[in-house]
C-alpha cells in the first residue's frame, strides 16, 4: 500500500483516507457548533470536545500500533493519542467543572498537536506545507486560548470553533488528496 510522509495527518497510510476524512469532518462539526451556540453551556462544549478529543486520541494510539513507521513516529503518536485521549476524558468527566478545566485541556491539546504536526513538517520533506499550517493553527489556537486565562465561555468556544474548522478543513483537504493518490 502507499504512502504518504509528512501530511500532518493521522495516518499515512493512503488507504486509511476515510479516517483522516473521519476526523476532519468531525473536527469541522465541533467547530461549526461552537460557533453557532457561541453561548453554548460549559457542559455541552465540554461534551464535544471531549468527545472529539477521546475519538482523536484513540485513533493515534491505535494507528501508532498498527503503522509502520520510523521510531519517532511512533513514539510521537502515542504521545498524543495518549495525551489527546486524557485531555478528552477530563472534558468528559469534569465537563462542568469550570472554564479554566477546558481551557487547561483544550489548551494543551491544540499546543500539543500543533508541535507535533510542526515536528512532522521539520522531519519529512514530501507535503510538509500541510503539516506545518496544521501545526501553525493549532499551536496559535492554543497559546491564544492558555494565554488569556480571564478568557470568557463564548470567546473560548468562538476560538475553540475556529481552531477545529481549520484544522478540520485541512485533514478534509488531506483526505481527498490521500484518496485521489490512492485511486
Amino acid at each position: 500500500m502507499a504512502k504518504v510522509d509528512g501530511t500532518g495527518t493521522i495516518s499515512t497510510d493512503l488507504g486509511k483516507w476515510w479516517l483522516v476524512g473521519l476526523l476532519g469532518v468531525l473536527s469541522i462539526a465541533a467547530g461549526v457548533l461552537a460557533l453557532v451556540y457561541p453561548n453554548i453551556t460549559l457542559l455541552a462544549l465540554g461534551l464535544i470536545v471531549g468527545i472529539y478529543l477521546v475519538v482523536a486520541g484513540a485513533s493515534y494510539v491505535a494507528l501508532a500500533t498498527i503503522e509502520n513507521q520510523t521510531a519517532s513516529g511512533r513514539v510521537l503518536r502515542y504521545l498524543v493519542g495518549f495525551l489527546s485521549t486524557l485531555a478528552g476524558l477530563i472534558c468528559l468527566v469534569r465537563p462542568g467543572a469550570g472554564v479554566l478545566a477546558l481551557l487547561i485541556a483544550l489548551s494543551f491539546w491544540f499546543i500539543l498537536t500543533g508541535m507535533a504536526d510542526l515536528a512532522r513538517a521539520l522531519d519529512v520533506r514530501e507535503h510538509r506545507i500541510i503539516s506545518a499550517v496544521l501545526g501553525v493553527v493549532s499551536i496559535a489556537a492554543g497559546v491564544i486560548i492558555v494565554a488569556n486565562p480571564d478568557i470568557g465561555l463564548t470567546t473560548l468556544a468562538l476560538l475553540a470553533g475556529i481552531g477545529f474548522i481549520v484544522r478540520g478543513t485541512v485533514e478534509v483537504m488531506a483526505a481527498a488528496w490521500m484518496y485521489r493518490a490512492g485511486h
